[in-house]
């Protein structure tokens, strides 16, 4: 055994020392690297031994195959190593070993080498990892090593579909890899090796601490973590993955702080989120787990939390995780820190805004249980927030839109959550939230907040089940309408200033939607909400009278279907009304108790919140109290009663009081109920006394003039008047008394309270429990008043006026009630006299108001039987009477004809017939002469006044006229009844072609039936009276038409049911006849149209038969007879329609039976729908109410004749009626909406064809009512967008509307409105379209949207943009306002929704379409856009564009040369943003054109300055690219920032100061500098030649100006040659700097450089050849240059006084020639010339040698240029200068000076200076200088006393300091 044991180790250290010494004998690395193939991973496959001899051998094999691999050109056999890694995942040994080799050998393999391995590292990577962590963690890294060099295939192509088969990927994999791959996108390094959102077991994964340089880029085998994560996006974003796969990754890298990876990120997310169920418990678990982190792991960064929160946002099932919220919410408001990881301030608030949507989203859409569980809990949490914050004052700097939201959601979960939490006993929540209103002083968007949440809650009080909770609702509210201004202030009690809102509006609305209508405290709050009359706000007015209005009640409620198909609402059965008594005691008594009502027969005391509105002056408030109060009684009446249901809708109000003033019914029930009687006890009784005792208050004590004042008054006179009217005798004891100071109002200066107080007064006065002995008094006082008539004016005829009223219904009523008021009249003498008086006033008055006065006396007294013509003919003839009273009845009185009409009742049947007919007969003449009254409602009065001339008290018009508890007197018996008389006379009024008497006729006709209808003389003419009744239905003129429908409602009421159908089919047919019809005889003076319709031309107009007559016989055409009776036909037929739609038609239609007429005739439905939708409200209102008549089944009804109905409105909607056409596209909208599109899809194209047409209508109701039917079709094809469904079907749609829309008939429309509606649609349509069905348009929709741009911009700009001058602008400014619109233009929004929705597929449709729009754009808005969606396309598509990017990049440099310099730059613009996603190459082809096309070779300034735009933009837009290839961008900046224009430099300058800077980058970039410089500074362009020369001297001054930076050689030599270069030539404007560039290189240059003999030549060469150049301008700055070279290099042996010496003896001269150089102006000779001295002498005090004689030679030129005249402090400062240089040199140089010398420098210095202080500083610090220089002690004294002198004669204390100083160095 031990042998084979031994023989089996022998053998395997044999096979091992074979290996061992083959790879011995490779002496080379192509041999080794075949070996190592072969032998390297078989070799590997022993440290599996069992034997550790030869697991040694091997390791030992592997140390010096270690060695000999070190070299990069020997490739490892890595895919063999790598499927022996895979396969021996139980080894680790070996796993190690051969993960060391893959390592190694990685590297050295090509880019596709790389590649191919990706299948075999993906293949079972999840078992590995878990397998064994350590060794997947280092199969991890090669995996991402090796996918960087994997090229993906396009998104979405079949290649990237097929991606996973091509692979060989398992699910196991990809599900191991998307979470690794979040990992990694949530990793950073840390020197506390944690990452938020990551645990340390996933931390070490990807960053073990055994592999350090793992994430270090420049490290072997590093990655980059930012390009790491890039790329993994980028696989994230392939088909590879599922979504859910994908989703979690892509999230975290939304988040991301890199933009590059975040815009991925959102577009990846983007996709995956509808693919994603929101609604998967383990996900939110996941994500709840991500953002509160766990024991092992922290939660994860505040913008990633952003994004989680937003993904919550969207799920339902979130909400159910109730600890997870309230920790969430804990967490994010109420602590000091949001998280660990979150900072303080932005971030901060960003978060907690994220939080509030969460929660918002919560309070909106989570499940009941949910937020039932957290509502509580929240609300204070959020309660909370709000007080840290500071309430109800806020603390400064907090954020108030996050307090304002708070507010709101709390409104949201109390409106959600449990009731409860609200209707708590105390009600604090809404008491907080109501003083929260009141005092927040956080701004008006806080106000709104708390509005709004106070709004929504009002629900949960809605229909409160617990009594103390409505109670204690009731009195809070109670207490904030009438108490609020008392309420505790927070403000006032911290000494602040007093702030408060009021929230009496909010009150109202509680009491309106939280309380029943039943509610007394409720209703007495919408009271006292208008007790500030007009000057309440106006919301608060209108919210108090709707909630008075049970109609507005039920407007809250939920409506009930009613049988019939109509939503109807009644009183019985929906609302229920406060109780009368309840009311009355609350309102008028202060207490609810009915009880005190018992005591209401006493003498009133009321003491009442309603009282208090008398003291307060609030009439709008008392007078709301009274008629509110007055209509319960009426309902209760009616309920009690028997009375007519008045259903509860608009005008409610008014119906009821239009109910009791006409219906003898309701009069009748309200009068039974307020009788006593068995059933009425004494506690109504109270009640009903208490509003008659408080109306006659109100209507007495608001008697002022104030604005309200008399609506009061007229409003309780009115209501006390008509409870006095309907109210038995025995209810009106106890007021009686009270009643009779009315006589006061009577003397009132308004009308209203005259007539009312009147009334009221002859009521009151006449009643049995007046007291007679004061009535009598009253009465001889009203006789004193009125007879004082002949002398009254002013007031005193008001007091006449009222004394004539009251008196005359005093004894009228008086009159009435003999036999129970007063069995015997004790005023008959009174009455006579008075009747007497009024028969004068008639006769002789001239003044109106007594005339008034004395007609509705007689009046009165005509009507209740007071006198009788008998009476009458004892005075005045009753015929001469008569006609007194038409003469002001002709004027329009009303009051008159009334009194015509009254006037035959007094004809008694004693009389004789003859008398009787004659008078009857006369009066009937006189009120048909009043036809030629135009006021329609006079002709009303009139009718009235006949049916009582006709029937007398058997009128039901004098029904209502009764208002005293008596029983009307018969209808005398006459030998003559007019009635007959009187209608056939009418009805031959309405045959008549006069227009006036026709109308009067009509309208006489109506009355009389509706009056007499009874009578049976009417009813024996009711077939004439239809007749005469569709005669008028076709007049022109409103009224007949809306008379005539009346009258065929009323004739068709009393008729039989043949009658009926009779009727009903006439009507028809001629309603449905599409034929012109016209109605009546037409005479010659029948008018046919109105004047001035059709106007001859000579000023006249065509009107009557006969004018057309005439027209025709002039023209000799008879044909226009019947061309202009035509026109009037169809001028007639809208007439007929309208009335048709009026009054009783409707009720006709209605009543026709299903088995009628209409049920045989379908061919009325399309004409009657059409009709329901027309303009008149009238005629809407009625033809639905006949449609829901007649139409049982409205759905089935439309479906039946959909087809009929829909042509006949396409037919209908051109028609020539602008009526017609409106209402036929109401009418297609309406119809079209909720069907099916299978019902109207055949006709869509037809109805958008013929809607634009319409919407370009003559008419602007028209226009309105197609832009109605535009915007229906377009919600319904947006909504088939958004839906999921039939997707063929809508793109089949969008393929017929989008081109239409686009076309001229759409957005290239002439008409504004077509054009905006166009555009409206269109942008809806890519809102709320999908990607499939939308994105096979987006090529087509852009390019054409791109175009619009121009063509859509208004003709006016391109007018002011070539006349810019004319209006002082300058083009650019027009310019900026073009792109400003460009980018805020819908189109520019719907083109960039249209690029979000692009994928691979698409975009390469669209790169055609976006270059041709470029190609064939014009106009400049166009060419903008253009550059624009090249911006998009790199910003929001940059994954799926950037396979294009080059080719635009490419194609932009076509475009930077238009004429219009805003295009350029747009487009220079876009080249930065292109140039992110497009290659290398590229972007340097990009950096060549701006160099070399537009800037070089270009002459243009323009193409030179877009060059710097492009280079700008790519600095600014692609960083990353602009850095990468500085090489190719950095020199050609730094040259063109020396330009010679100046906003040409300054783009350049400011690429570099931004992007580039430092010094550093003109070292590391020299050589491209120079190589740049050196191609143009010998350019023929005067331009580049000087860039160039500018540059050279810059590139000198920032390499020697960099500290720790000396000029090496190799720079020196590099810099010489362009130097010298840019030197050479002539002189040219600012050449200085590059003399003063060299000067520096000469004195910093490298001594190994400038020490060469050629060197120093040249640089001797150029400075002599500069310094004696004759430009003046030039030649100073050579001058000091050349005493700057020589002070330098002092081995050239520059002889300085030689060359400048002549120079300084030139302008010292006195030759006034000397300086004419460049002729010029003298001043600018003189500043020249003492330039060029200054430097010359700075060039001497440098350059010249002191050691020799050259110093006596210096101070030879310095005395002459001192010896000069008048020379300037300039001079004097540079000669002191130039001494003190001298001197300093020889102290530096221990140059010992001449005494001599020394004298004369002395002389310069010292001696009388009038020069200013700064000269004589300059002087002293020279002097001080002197004063170290080596001389003797005779000479040191001699100095030293010139300087004493010079110290006693100078004033300036700094000045002596130095001199001083320089004395004692002496």
């Amino acid at each position: 055994m031990a042998s084979t044991q031994q023989s089996s180790e022998a053998r395997e250290l044999s096979l091992v020392g074979k290996v061992e010494f083959r790879f011995a004998l490779a002496d080379t690395d192509a041999k080794l690297q075949d070996l190592l193939h072969t032998y390297l991973a078989p070799l590997l496959l022993k440290l599996a031994s069992e034997h550790r001899s030869v697991r040694d051998k091997v390791i030992l094999v592997c140390q010096d195959i270690n060695i000999r691999v070190q070299l990069p050109t020997v490739k490892l056999p890595v895919a063999a190593l790598l499927k022996q890694f895979k396969e021996h995942s139980h080894k680790p040994l070996i796993r190690q070993f051969d993960l060391r080799y893959i390592q190694q050998g990685l590297a050295r393999l090509s880019k596709s080498e790389q590649a191919d391995l990706l299948p075999e590292l993906l293949r079972g990577i999840a078992k590995d990892s878990l397998s064994s962590p350590a060794h997947g963690s280092h199969a991890f890294n090669l995996l991402l090593r090796v996918m960087s060099q994997y090229t993906l295939p396009p998104r979405a192509s079949n290649e990237d579909q097929k991606l996973q088969l091509q692979l060989q990927i398992s699910h196991a994999d990809l599900d191991f890899l998307a979470q690794r791959f979040g990992d990694v996108i949530l990793f950073n390094t840390s020197p506390t090796r944690s990452a938020p959102g990551l645990t340390t077991a996933q931390y070490t994964f990807l960053d073990p601490e055994e592999r350090p340089g793992t994430w270090a880029q420049n490290s072997e085998g590093g990655l980059s973590i930012t390009e790491t994560k890039f790329m993994l996006c980028r696989w994230l974003a392939s088909d590879l993955f599922t979504p859910d796969q994908r989703f979690l990754p892509a999230l975290f890298a939304s988040a991301d702080a890199n933009s590059r990876i975040a815009d991925i990120g959102e577009d990846i997310l983007r996709r995956t989120i509808p693919h994603i169920n929101l609604e998967d418990e383990t996900l939110i678990e996941k994500i709840y787990g991500l953002y509160f982190g766990g024991p092992v792991v922290s939660p994860v960064r505040a913008p990633l939390r952003i994004k989680l929160l937003s993904i919550l946002s969207k799920s339902v099932l979130s909400t159910t995780f109730v600890e997870k919220v309230m920790q969430l919410v804990q967490d994010g408001l109420l602590t000091e820190q949001t998280g660990s990881s979150t900072k303080p301030g932005l971030e901060t608030t960003k978060l907690r805004s994220a939080i509030f949507s969460y929660v918002s989203f919560l309070a909106r859409r989570g499940s009941a249980e949910s937020v039932q569980a957290v509502a509580p809990k929240l609300v204070y949490a959020l309660k909370d927030f709000i007080e840290t914050q500071g309430w109800p004052i806020a603390h400064p700097g907090e954020d108030f839109a996050l307090r304002g939201l708070s507010y709101e959601i709390i409104g949201l979960l109390a409106k959600a959550g449990p009731p409860g939490l609200l209707q708590e006993e105390n009600l604090e929540l809404l008491r907080w939230l109501f003083r929260s209103l009141r005092e927040d002083n956080s701004g008006s968007s806080t106000s709104v907040s708390l509005e709004e949440t106070l709004s929504m809650i009002m629900t949960v009080f809605s229909g409160i089940q617990d009594q103390d909770v409505e109670d204690n609702l009731r009195q809070f509210l109670l207490e904030q309408m009438e108490g609020h201004e008392e309420l505790d202030n927070a403000a006032a009690r911290s000494g602040k200033p007093s702030f408060s809102r009021d929230t009496r509006y909010i009150t109202v609305r509680f009491a309106n939607r939280c309380l029943p209508y039943r509610d007394v405290v409720a209703r007495w709050i919408d009271v006292a909400a208008l007790k500030r009359g007009n000057q309440e706000r106006h919301e608060i007015v209108e919210e108090a009278k709707k909630g008075l209005d049970p109609y507005w009640h039920l407007m809250n409620q939920s409506w009930t279907k009613q049988p019939g198909g109509k939503n109807q609402l009644h009183a019985s059965s929906e609302v229920k009304f406060p109780d009368f008594s309840r009311t009355m005691s609350f309102f008028f008594f202060g207490v609810m108790d009915p009880e005190i009502l018992r005591q209401a027969h006493k003498p009133p005391r009321t003491n009442g919140p309603a009282a208090a509105l008398v003291q307060a002056r609030s009439p709008a408030a008392y007078a709301a109290a009274i008629r509110f109060c007055r209509q319960i009684l009426v309902v209760e009446a009616f309920a009690a009663n028997g009375g007519p249901q008045i259903a509860i809708e608009p005008d409610w109000d008014r119906k009821i009081d239009l109910t009791i003033d006409t219906d003898i019914d309701a009069r009748a029930a309200v009068s039974t109920g307020l009788r006593l009687d068995a059933r009425f006890n004494i506690i109504s009784k109270g009640a009903a006394l208490a509003l008659v005792n408080a109306s006659l208050r109100g209507f007495q004590q608001f008697d002022g003039s104030s604005p309200g004042f008399a609506e009061c008054r007229r409003q309780c006179g009115e209501i006390f008047v008509d409870m006095c009217s309907l109210s038995p005798n025995r209810l009106l004891s106890s007021v009686a008394p009270l009643a009779l100071t009315l006589v006061q109002q009577t003397e009132s200066n308004d009308p209203q309270t005259r007539a009312l107080a009147a009334q009221g007064f002859g009521i009151m006065a006449t009643h049995e429990d007046s007291d007679r002995s004061r009535v009598a008094d009253m009465v001889h006082e009203l006789e004193r008043v009125y007879q004082s008539r002949t002398t009254a004016v002013g007031a005193q005829i008001n007091k006449v006026h009222g004394a004539l009223l009251a008196l005359g219904y005093f004894f009228s009523r008086l009159s009435f009630r003999r036999g129970t008021a007063y069995k015997t009249n004790h005023f008959k003498e009174e009455q006579k006299i008075f009747f007497v008086d009024v028969l004068d006033i008639i006769q002789n008055s001239t003044d109106d108001t007594q005339l008034d006065g004395a007609l509705t006396a007689l009046d009165q007294l005509s009507l209740f039987h007071a006198v009788t013509s008998t009476n009458i003919s004892a005075h005045i003839s009753f015929a001469d009477l008569a006609e007194m009273v038409s003469k002001k009845a002709v004027s329009g009185h009303e009051g008159a004809i009334a009194c015509l009409g009254h006037l035959a009742i007094t004809v008694k049947g004693d009389e004789r017939p003859q008398i009787q007919e004659a008078r009857l007969k006369y009066i009937q003449t006189l009120l048909n002469s009043l036809d030629q009254i135009k006021q329609a409602e006079i002709q009303f009065a009139v009718g009235e006044a006949l049916s009582c001339l006709a029937c007398g008290w058997d009128s039901k018009a004098l029904i209502t006229k009764i208002d005293v508890d008596a029983i009307p007197p018969p209808t005398p018996k006459r030998a003559y009844s007019p009635l007959s008389d009187i209608i056939d006379s009418t009805l031959a009024d309405c045959r008549q072609t006069r227009p006036s008497l026709k109308k009067a006729g009509v309208i006489w006709l109506l009355c009389l039936i509706q009056y007499c209808g009874h009578r049976s003389e009417l009813k024996e003419r009711l077939p004439a009276c239809q007749a005469a009744f569709k005669r008028c239905l076709s007049d022109r003129d409103t009224l007949v038409q809306e008379s005539a429908s009346r009258g065929l409602g009323l004739v068709y009421e009393q008729s039989d049911r043949q009658l009926k159908e009779d009727l009903v089919r006439d009507l028809v047919g001629s309603f449905s006849s599409d034929r012109a019809q016209t109605s009546g005889t037409v005479t010659e003076e029948t008018e046919l149209f109105e004047p001035g319709a059709l106007p001859t031309g000579d000023g006249n107009s065509i009107t009557t038969y006969r004018d057309i007559m005439n027209l025709a016989t002039e023209v000799g055409d008879s044909s226009l007879i019947y061309r202009f009776m035509n026109l009037a036909s169809n001028n007639s037929i809208w007439s007929t329609r309208a009335a048709f739609g009026r009054f009783g038609l409707s009720n006709i239609l209605s009543d026709s039976s299903v088995d009628g007429y209409l049920a045989k005739n379908p061919k009325l439905y399309p004409k009657l729908y059409r009709y329901r939708f027309d303009p008149n409200t009238n005629v809407q209102r009625s033809m639905n109410d006949i449609w829901h008549a007649i139409v049982k089944n409205p759905t089935a009804t439309i479906d039946e004749h959909f087809d009929a109905i829909m042509e006949d409105l396409l037919k209908s909607i051109l028609a020539k009626e602008w009526r017609t056409r409106e209402a036929s596209c109401n009418a297609i909208a309406d119809l079209i909406q909720g069907r099916p599109s299978e019902k109207y899809g055949k006709y869509l194209g037809d109805i958008w064809s013929l809607c634009f047409k319409v919407m370009d209508d003559i008419k602007d109701s028209v226009r309105v009512a197609a832009a109605g039917l535009a915007r229906t079709l377009t919600g319904i094809l947006t909504r088939s967008l958004e839906s999921s469904g039939s997707a063929e079907k809508t793109a089949a749609t969008l393929k017929d509307v989008l081109p239409f829309l686009l076309s001229t008939q759409g957005l290239e429309s002439s008409a504004e409105d077509v054009r905006t509606f166009a555009l409206s649609a269109l942008l809806d349509i890519i809102k709320k379209a999908n990607g499939p069905t939308l994105r096979p348009f987006i090529p087509d929709l852009i390019e054409k949207m791109l175009a619009l741009l121009s063509t859509m911009e208004h003709d006016m700009i391109n007018y002011v943009y070539l006349n810019a001058k004319r209006f002082n602008l300058e083009t650019q400014q027009i310019d900026d306002m073009r792109l400003a619109s460009v980018r805020n233009n819908p189109l520019m929004e719907a083109m960039e929704r249209c690029l979000d929705l692009l994928d691979a597929t698409t975009m390469k449709a669209l790169i055609p379409k976006i270059e041709s729009a470029m190609k064939s754009a014009i106009g400049v808005p166009t060419k903008v856009g253009c550059s624009r969606i090249l911006v998009s396309l790199s910003t929001r598509c940059a994954f799926v564009f950037r396979p294009h990017a080059d080719y635009f990049l490419k194609l932009v440099q076509k475009f930077v040369n238009d004429r219009n310099e805003t295009v350029n730059l747009s487009y220079a613009s876009s080249a930065g943003y292109l140039a992110r996603s497009a290659s290398e190459e590229a972007v340097i082809q990009l950096a060549v054109f701006s160099r070399q096309k537009l800037y070089f070779e270009s002459k243009e300034d323009s193409h030179r300055l877009i060059a710097g735009e492009i280079v700008r933009a790519v600095a600014k837009y692609a960083p990353d690219q602009f850095k990468n290839l500085a090489a190719a961008f950095v020199p050609f900046v730094f040259l063109a920032k020396h330009d010679s224009t100046e906003n040409i430099k300054n783009v350049f300058i400011d690429t570099w100061n931004e992007r580039v800077g430092g010094v550093y980058t003109v070292s590391l970039y020299l050589k491209e500098i120079v190589e740049l410089v050196d191609q143009y500074l010998d350019s023929p362009q005067w331009v580049l030649k000087y860039t160039a020369s500018r540059t050279v001297a810059d590139a000198i001054a920032a390499i020697t100006g960099n500290i720790g930076h000396a000029m090496s050689t190799s720079e020196a030599e590099r810099l010489w040659g362009p130097l010298r270069k840019a030197l050479a030539g002539r002189t040219w404007e600012g050449k200085e700097v590059v003399l003063e560039a060299f000067a520096i290189f000469v004195e910093k240059g490298p001594e190994e450089f400038l020490s060469k003999a050629e060197v120093g030549e040249e640089i001797k060469k150029i400075s002599i050849r500069e310094a004696k150049r004759q430009n003046g301008a030039y030649r100073p700055y050579a001058l000091a240059v050349l005493g700057q070279v020589a002070s330098a290099r002092k081995s050239l042996d520059l002889d300085v006084v030689d060359i400048i010496g002549p120079i300084i003896d030139q302008l010292t001269s006195h030759d006034e020639n000397v300086m004419d150089i460049d002729s010029g102006k003298d001043a600018q000779n003189d500043k020249l010339r003492d330039l060029t001295l200054e430097k010359a002498l700075l060039g001497l005090a440098r350059g010249t040698n002191i050691e020799g004689k050259a110093v006596d030679s210096l101070l030879d030129l310095v005395g002459k240029a001192a010896g000069l005249e008048h020379r300037p402090t300039s001079i004097s400062s540079a000669i002191f200068a130039t001494v003190h240089k001298v001197l300093d040199r020889a102290v530096v140089e221990k140059v010992v000076l001449a005494p001599t010398a020394l004298q004369r420098f002395a002389d310069l210095l010292l001696g009388p200076l009038d020069e200013p202080e700064r000269v004589r500083k300059e002087r002293a610090r020279a002097v001080g200088e002197l004063s170290k220089v080596e001389m003797g002690a005779e000479m040191k004294g001699e100095i030293r006393r010139r300087i004493s002198e010079e110290i006693g004669r100078e004033i300036s204390p700094l000045v002596k300091h130095d001199l001083e100083q320089a004395r004692l160095r002496l």
